[in-house]
């Protein structure tokens, strides 16, 4: 890393927060170790420890570990044969290419001389090495299709993508791992999702039963060879020269030796490649970027490498953070930020790589420092860059020219001591790489030679790195399900659809619905969690507001819960539609018709309840023959409107028309382009009293809220306008309001009882509350309202509550957006319909025009379509001579016939005889 700027800005104390004592919330979650999932089973091994073979041939054909402790000459005229799997043979002062240049010849492999590579192997134990009794065909990992290590098995070998694992796909349920090597389990066959890293390095490494997380998910394994380098390591080349058993050098180009193993990085967004990284051999461990947080390395910005970390994770290599130059700074996050939003994102890191260049610290500071961010982190730490500061800190010296004098020399080397003394005995520091080119005063090689304190590096015996007692047990953080939905109105049903990001990490669904104010309950339940929906159909007379939530049941931890979606829903199978919906929210809300209409109906919105004291204007848009959408909009002046309680709202779906409702006449119609302007609406024949008229905002035209205003009704008609806050003087464009004018008096509307009513003469409805008596028989009163005069000059709409069984209590609620002012009395009507299923006494609805006359259509004999006038959509039926039908459908004009042979057929209309239709060619 020559070339470094100096001035490089460090402080120890910046960034540092009052933190718990041990790890953040993840990082605890994170260190847990799952014991109860494993079992390590040792080879029952002896072990045996002397300092050299003389003239002593040994044959070890039990699980036996022989341990020889020379630095040379160790052994003399002597042959030691490995004849068990588990019989190892230790050097443990020999380095495995000194092992290999003066021993082989009396080391035997299953009677054969010992040929590394082909029929044994040899690695790095600590100053050390061991031999194993495993060739170059060996494979040390086996899995199982059931616990305990029993059922189908399959052997793997090392290095390769196990990522099409056939028939033990998904199946796996336990495995063995010798000693000696590791192995990365995933979830995912592309190596993300859900990972582990497995190290057997002391023993046989035995999952009789696999973790949650992994059980019958497995569709990745990697395995490699695992060596038992001591924490000393070399920033950089030549590692030999400093005794270091491991070194990287910020590339993919190094490789490992006999002696040192190499360690591979990303070192930037964009190198080395990964198709490098993924087939380099002889690696275990991959670094994650250098410095990210400085321009001239990695210069990465924080999204870019959490973007790029599903990468590293899927490489199966056992995988290290990014080093920033300082791990309490970074411009857009620092490294607890990084190792905080991977596990938010369940992103493996192993390990943590840190930076330290420390100069003037204390050994008590460094274990501090140290201690902290691996207690935050809840990781080992790999110190991939330090030395007793740099050329850009500003700690004191001997000889301030930081030339390598003998005052500075003796400075380097006590001050090395002591850090060494941390990091050698701290456990959660796993390997250290000292960096070499920060000045003459903190050389370890300088012109080929040895300085003080390389010396004293180089002979230094470090601990094996890797400490099973720190193992990193990634934890899952399992997130609920999203849940979304689509209604088909073809087949009358709701497609309840979810996304979840834990994939086979979930155990089971279960999805319940509740209608408006009811209880949940279960209407699907799944341990298929490949199934990602549920198709709800829906009774016709089901309506109003459907929600649905989805509980997860995880692999590990307890149940989670969706959001909850609210679908709306009208009711009935007739050509008149209704429903009552719990309405949460103010923004647009679709509702579905439970039958498709042949042409598009007039909607009309009941006034809401008085759950919420904000003032509320109602509107209709997007009409069409399968749905509508609906908004309770409040006035502009009301800042940062919500509804704390959802509030209830009914509607009412009827064609136009002229309609006979169980002997209370109605008229159902539409006006265009109202503005503030009062515009006079003629009903198509003159009631004989005064009818109740309900008006409702049907179009988009306008951005503002707006209420309908009514006045002067009478027999033959009534006029309307619109109008709004009176605070807001601006043009507004027409709009379209549905208009619904019924006598008053009892009838039914689609099977559903109906009441109606009007304020009687001298009274009516200004500041105070107005209480109307019910029918209490009424199970599941659906409210519409309206005023039927404008006596002021502010806008007003009405909500109502239910104060009792058989009270109904209607508020006229004004907008202040002008101040307050006079309220006059205005005269309103009311319609009560109960939407409860089962009613005595009720009739299905006709236009009165044709009640029980002979259905009247031409041309008969028909051969493509024959021709109705009904004023409004009727349900027309066409069934052949033995009962069964053949068309069914909602129309007003005509009707489609030539798919039917021919032949003769009984035509059937709602409301009418029916009568004999001849089907000609």
């Amino acid at each position: 890393m020559s070339g470094r700027k100096n001035g490089r800005g460090w402080s120890l104390s910046a960034g540092h927060k009052g933190v718990a004592w041990f790890l953040s919330a993840s990082a605890r979650q994170i260190a847990v170790v799952m014991i109860a999932c494993v079992t390590l089973q040792a080879f029952a091994a002896e072990k045996e420890t002397v300092v050299r073979l003389v003239n002593e041939d040994r044959v070890l054909s039990t699980a036996m570990e022989l341990h020889l402790t020379a630095t040379d000459s160790a052994l003399v005229n002597s042959i030691v044969s490995l004849n068990h799997e588990d019989a190892w043979l230790f050097f443990d002062n020999i380095k495995p290419s000194e092992v290999l240049a003066k021993y082989s010849s009396g080391i035997r492999i299953n009677g054969e001389p010992l040929n590394a590579g082909a029929n044994g192997r040899i690695a790095i134990y600590a100053q050390g090495s061991v031999i194993m009794p495993f060739g170059y065909y060996f494979r040390p990992l086996t899995v199982y299709t059931e616990e305990g290590c029993t059922g189908s098995s399959m052997e793997l070998p090392i290095h390769i993508y196990h990522n099409n694992l056939g028939e033990f796909d998904d199946v796996i349920q336990s495995f063995r791992l010798k000693r000696g090597y590791m192995a990365t389990f995933a979830n995912s066959q592309d190596g993300s999702g859900y990972s582990r890293v497995f190290i057997a390095d002391r023993e046989d490494l035995v999952m009789d039963r696999m973790p949650a997380e992994l059980k019958g998910t497995v569709s990745f394994i990697r395995i490699f060879k695992y060596e038992w380098v001591s924490k000393k390591g070399k920033a950089g080349w030549n590692p030999h020269d400093i005794n270091a058993t491991s070194y990287y050098d910020w590339n993919i180009g190094g490789n490992s030796s006999s002696d040192v193993e190499y360690v591979a990085i990303r070192q930037n967004g964009g190198w080395p490649s990964w198709n490098d990284i993924n087939s380099k051999e002889n690696i275990s461990h991959l670094l994650g970027f250098n410095e990210p947080d400085r321009p001239d390395q990695a210069n990465m910005t924080f999204q870019q490498m959490i973007d790029i970390w599903p990468d590293m994770m899927k490489s199966g290599l056992r995988i290290g953070s990014p080093a920033w130059s300082n791990p309490w700074g970074g411009t857009g996050g620092t490294l607890f930020d990084f190792i905080d939003k991977c596990d938010e994102l369940n992103y493996r890191v192993d390990f943590v790589a840190l930076h330290c260049y420390w100069g003037g610290k204390s050994p008590q500071n460094w274990y501090n420092d140290l201690k902290y961010i691996h207690e935050r982190t809840g990781r080992p730490l790999w110190i991939t860059e330090w030395n007793n500061g740099a050329n850009w800190t500003t700690e004191w010296w001997p000889d301030a020219s930081k030339a390598y004098t003998d005052a500075n020399a003796r400075k380097q080397l006590n001050d090395l001591k002591g850090i060494l003394q941390v990091l050698d005995t701290a456990s959660f520091v796993e390997r250290y790489f000292i960096y070499d080119w920060v000045q003459d005063c903190r050389a370890m090689v300088l012109n080929g030679q040895l300085t003080l304190a390389g010396a004293y590096y180089s002979a230094n015996k470090s601990q094996i790195a890797y400490n099973g007692n720190r193992e990193v047990v990634p934890h899952w953080n399992y997130k609920p399900p999203v849940l979304s939905s689509r209604y088909f109105s073809l087949s009358n049903a709701i497609r309840v659809g979810w996304t979840d990001s834990n994939g086979e990490l979930s155990r089971k669904y279960t999805l319940e619905k509740k209608v408006n104010r009811g209880s949940f309950e279960t209407v699907y339940a799944s341990e298929d969690v490949s199934k990602l929906f549920y198709l709800d159909p829906l009774d016709t007379d089901e309506g109003g507001t459907l929600t649905y939530r989805l509980t997860l049941v995880p692999a590990r931890g307890i149940p989670l819960h969706s959001n909850r979606v609210t679908c709306f829903k009208t009711a009935g199978t007739d050509v008149i539609q209704s429903a009552d919906f719990i309405v949460d929210n103010l923004e647009a809300n679709t509702v579905y018709f439970s039958r498709k209409y042949s042409t598009v109906p007039l909607l009309f919105l009941g006034v809401p309840s008085f759950e919420n004291a904000v003032p509320l204007t109602q509107r209709v848009t997007g009409v069409t023959t399968t749905s509508f959408r609906f908004a309770l909009d409040p006035w502009l002046y009301v800042k940062n409107a919500r509804l704390l309680i959802p509030e209830q709202l009914s509607v009412l779906a009827i064609p136009a028309g002229s309609y006979d409702f169980k002997g209370i006449k109605a008229e159902v119609g539409a006006i265009s382009g109202v503005t503030r302007d009062w515009s006079a609406v003629t009903f198509n024949k003159h009631f004989g009293e005064l009818p109740v008229v309900f008006c409702t905002l049907a179009s988009g035209g306008n951005t503002v809220p707006l209420t309908v205003g009514i006045r002067n009704v009478t027999v033959s008609g009534f006029e309307c306008c619109l109008k709004s806050e009176e605070a807001l003087t601006a043009s507004i464009n027409g709009e379209t309001v549905h208009f619904f004018a019924i006598e008053q008096g009892k009838g039914a509307i689609g099977g559903k009882r109906i009441t109606v009513g009007r304020n009687s003469e001298g009274s009516g409805l200004f500041s105070s509350p107005v209480d109307i008596l019910l029918d209490s028989s009424y199970r599941e009163p659906a409210v519409f309202a309206g005023l039927l005069s404008a006596e002021d000059n502010f806008a007003s709409t009405l909500r109502y509550s239910l104060p009792g069984e058989s009270v109904l209590r209607l508020v006229k609620q004004r907008e202040t957006s002008a101040g307050d002012s006079e309220i006059h009395v205005d005269q309103f009507g009311w319609m009560v319909m109960d939407l409860s299923a089962g009613q005595p006494d009720t009739v299905t609805i006709v236009p009165e025009q044709h009640k029980r006359s002979r259905v009247d259509f031409y041309p008969n004999p028909a051969n493509h379509t024959v021709n109705f006038s009904f004023d409004a959509p009727i349900r027309v039926e066409v069934v052949d001579l033995t009962g069964h039908t053949l068309i069914d459908a909602v129309i007003s004009r005509e009707l489609k016939v030539n798919s039917l042979p021919r032949g003769v057929y009984i035509l059937k209309a709602e409301g009418f005889l029916p009568a004999l239709l001849v089907k000609t060619e």
